[in-house]
């Protein structure tokens, strides 16, 4: 699956038709608007900025609250991530406490009113849930890359799933920029046996040719697309005090057609 050409290079809002749509990668993007009140954006943005922000090993700067399964993927032990995951909600909880409410409880609500199937957090038998929702600060932008757990994950049990979301759920914006494209090119790597092919900083020819779609990143809003295909966050200008504050996670289908979130 998810090797579908868009029928549609734009977004809609959330149904159960779109829903289905944007898993099958025939549609670029799903939008959910006033997914927040201002009020809610403002004490969101405020806690997370907060809260324990630590930042990735990148080029450009990218603060992070939460925990990426990402970064266990290589000569780690699946204990590892599972033993971490109650550190990371630890260091999320003050963040939702503050601001009063939980953009991750409110997207499994959303989703699961337009699913005839079950919605939830990710499990992996014998070692418990997996982490979902990371809160980012990302002003500078994030480079090309793309996620597809069968290629990113292939020792997890998230590597069962057929198509692959990223949702993000903005809180706050900058003056100017920080537009994620997205590449209606689905990621299909060569991949070596035992090994785990690269997915961050791709070169530009994975999406060359490709039709792309550009969206904003408005606050109160959540916007929903296929992470299998390559996107990228352009930079931009913040006004003093305020960033491109934002919290999400992926949602993965599974075989009997459940959606599972992790990060």
């Amino acid at each position: 699956m998810t090797s579908g050409t868009w029928t549609e290079a734009g977004e809609r809002d959330l149904s159960r038709d779109t829903l289905k749509a944007v898993l099958d990668n025939r549609l670029a993007a799903v939008r959910i608007r006033n997914f927040a009140t201002p009020r809610e954006c403002e004490a969101f943005a405020k806690a997370a900025k907060a809260g324990n922000m630590k930042y990735y090993s990148v080029g450009k700067k990218i603060g992070y609250i939460g925990l990426a399964q990402y970064e266990y993927r290589w000569n780690t032990p699946k204990e590892n991530y599972f033993r971490d995951v109650a550190t990371a909600k630890a260091d999320l909880a003050p963040v939702i406490a503050r601001a009063g409410w939980d953009p991750i409880a409110r997207l499994i609500e959303r989703l699961q009113a337009v699913s005839d199937r079950p919605v939830g957090i990710a499990h992996e038998e014998g070692l418990g849930d997996y982490y979902a929702g990371i809160v980012r600060s990302a002003s500078q932008g994030v480079d090309l890359h793309a996620d597809y757990a069968p290629f990113n994950s292939p020792a997890y049990k998230v590597k069962d799933i057929d198509a692959q979301l990223g949702w993000n759920f903005f809180a706050e914006g900058l003056l100017s920029g920080g537009q994620t494209t997205v590449h209606n090119a689905p990621w299909t790597p060569a991949v070596a046996p035992g090994e785990i092919p690269k997915s961050y900083d791709l070169p530009r020819e994975v999406v060359a040719g490709a039709r792309s779609f550009t969206y904003e990143p408005t606050p109160g809003d959540v916007v929903i697309f296929n992470a299998r295909n390559p996107h990228e966050i352009a930079g931009g200008t913040a006004l003093p005090g305020r960033d491109r504050i934002s919290i999400g996670s992926f949602i993965g289908r599974m075989p009997d057609g459940s959606l599972v979130m992790w990060s």
